[in-house]
């Protein structure tokens, strides 16, 4: 057996609520220091308020009857205050579940009733939605509230729920101690996978598994000191990379975080200008555009310093790319999912390998095992990275038989993710090992080939799907092309794009299945492809075919 481990040494990690840990201020932020800033309304939120607020929210929580164990669902887009509400029902060692802001009725049904929340709190625009998904799973509307000041159609503010300001702190919701065990037992947050393949899974982590990944994460941060390295949170608040950068370790490090609802260009590169952000944490997508996109010119980013891209993999390509336009900004890629609390690896900013997610975090044990044998995979050689530590989440919720797909009998979590390592032990992901396309006995990966392919100067973004060729009786890859917003490319062919392809990869490896231009790449909010949306696209032109 072959085991990575960090450079770096372990470290301590205590068993607490993870709002104890929150606010234990390890580098002495002071109480008027404001750490969430809304980008266009400029509401603030210091820390003292954001302490005070949390127990306030607690508060109301329990004047409506929710108790331990209970389940707060958060259904929203970005917000100042977001993590306020996360945090009521952890404090009480109830359960926060986050919401996708994309999602229909049915999908919200789905994870209400999986989750098994009793609460809901809403954004006004999105109140139709919950209304009727609270509607069929039977949460009564008087546990609906919304964010906001405004009361909608009856509906109030969650803050309206708060005992009146001059309440002693004393009277407040007291804090459950979660001391020992009980930190690693209790689940504080339910993630929802991003479903890109499937039917999504409720990602149980505990408080334990939360604050620890701060604490694995704290030794690779740069050094600036967090007071003087104002960010943008740009990443969907409801997705584990948002959660924990953001609305957890951010609060923590007491670092100023200023917020955007939803991600436009404009007001991103307008509140990077006008804040002068410093640090940006950002998914492969938003990466690309600042790369491509021509907007980006009209605005000055010089204030940028530090670049972290995660979530989905950043190519080589890419992030030489990134760092030939700005090339004063440092740069790291990070890896992880969110069954690791999310990160399992990342880079260091001072030693950037492009295309690498970096080394293995401290506290973990990594090993890479070859899919087909079991066994671990020679040194150079690729396998799948399963990953053993404190972060690793408790299980899927109401799903034993994911939970014991995932994890196995010693603890190793599978992740599903195909990965080589270098000499100086830098991780790079080669594939999913559920979306390699099998050529003929080849492996062929997506990720290889999208690489590739926007590194073409007038492709501005691609995808890459295998389907199936009867007549050769095996998978094909198939490209899914978006041309760059430029006159040049307006001209170019499928044809064009093959040629391009087959001239820089194996024979195995060409785009037997074509090329398709399309006008986006359909991906979820943290950048990851979906590649299940491509599939069902072809296999519905597929039978409209057959039936003409």
């Amino acid at each position: 057996m072959t085991i990575y481990k960090s450079p770096v040494a372990d470290q301590p990690i205590p068993q607490i609520n993870a709002y104890s840990f929150a606010i234990s201020n390890p580098n002495n932020t002071k109480d008027n220091a404001p750490i969430l800033v809304d980008a266009l309304t400029k509401r603030t939120i210091t820390f003292g308020q954001w302490k005070r607020d949390t127990r306030r929210w607690a508060s109301g929580l329990e004047s409506v009857g929710f108790k331990r164990g209970d389940v707060c669902a958060i259904f929203s887009f970005n917000q100042v205050d977001y993590s306020v509400v996360i945090f009521g029902p952890i404090i009480l060692g109830g359960v926060a579940t986050t919401v996708n802001s994309a999602y229909t009725v049915d999908e919200l049904v789905y994870q209400l009733n999986d989750s098994g929340a009793s609460v809901i709190v809403v954004h006004p625009e999105l109140l139709v939605t919950a209304r009727e998904a609270a509607k069929q799973v039977n949460i009564p509307e008087n546990k609906i509230f919304l964010f906001g000041e405004q009361v909608v159609e009856g509906f109030q503010p969650y803050s309206a729920t708060f005992p009146p300001e001059s309440t002693p702190e004393n009277q407040l919701a007291q804090v459950v101690n979660l001391n020992g065990q009980s930190s690693s037992d209790t689940t504080a947050i339910i993630c929802y996978s991003s479903g890109t393949t499937g039917k999504s899974k409720g990602v149980e982590l505990s408080h334990f598994n939360i604050l620890s990944n701060c604490c694995q994460l704290r030794p690779f941060e740069s050094e600036i000191h967090p007071h003087n390295n104002d960010t943008i949170a740009v990443l969907p608040m409801y997705h584990i990379y948002g959660i924990q950068l953001h609305l957890i370790y951010g609060v923590y490090n007491g670092v100023k975080t200023v917020v955007l609802q939803k991600f436009n260009p404009v007001d991103f590169l307008k509140t990077i200008q006008d804040y002068q952000i410093m640090s940006l944490n950002l998914v492969p997508p938003q990466i690309l555009m600042l790369v491509k996109a021509p907007i980006v010119e009209q605005y000055d980013l010089s204030s940028i310093r530090f670049i972290m891209s995660g979530a989905a993999p950043c190519s080589k390509e890419l992030s030489e790319a990134l760092l030939q336009k700005f090339p004063y900004v440092r740069f790291r890629q990070g890896y992880g999912m969110s069954e690791m609390s999310p990160a399992s690896h990342i880079g260091f900013y001072d030693n950037p390998v492009h295309g690498s997610i970096g080394q293995v975090m401290p506290n973990q044990e990594v090993r890479l095992v070859d899919p087909t044998t079991g066994k671990d995979s020679a040194h150079g050689e690729s396998g799948e990275i399963w990953v053993r530590g404190p972060n690793i989440m408790k299980g899927y919720r109401n799903n034993i038989q994911a939970t014991l797909d995932t994890i196995d009998t010693e603890g190793w979590l599978h992740t599903g993710d195909i990965a080589i390592v270098d000499n100086q032990y830098n991780f790079f992901i080669v594939d999913r090992l559920k979306e390699l396309i099998k050529y003929k006995g080849f492996q062929v990966a997506p990720a290889e080939l999208e690489a590739l392919l926007i590194a073409h100067p007038l492709i501005m973004d691609a995808a890459v799907i295998g389907v199936e060729n009867k007549e050769q009786a095996t998978e094909v890859p198939l490209a899914f092309v978006v041309r760059a917003p430029v006159e040049a490319a307006k001209t170019l062919t499928a044809a064009q794009v093959e040629a391009y392809v087959a001239s820089n990869v194996a024979a195995h490896k060409k785009l037997r299945g074509g090329v398709r231009f399309v006008e986006a790449v359909p991906k979820s909010a943290a950048g990851k492809i979906l590649r299940k949306d491509l599939r069902a696209l072809v296999a519905s032109e597929a039978k409209t075919s057959a039936k003409l």
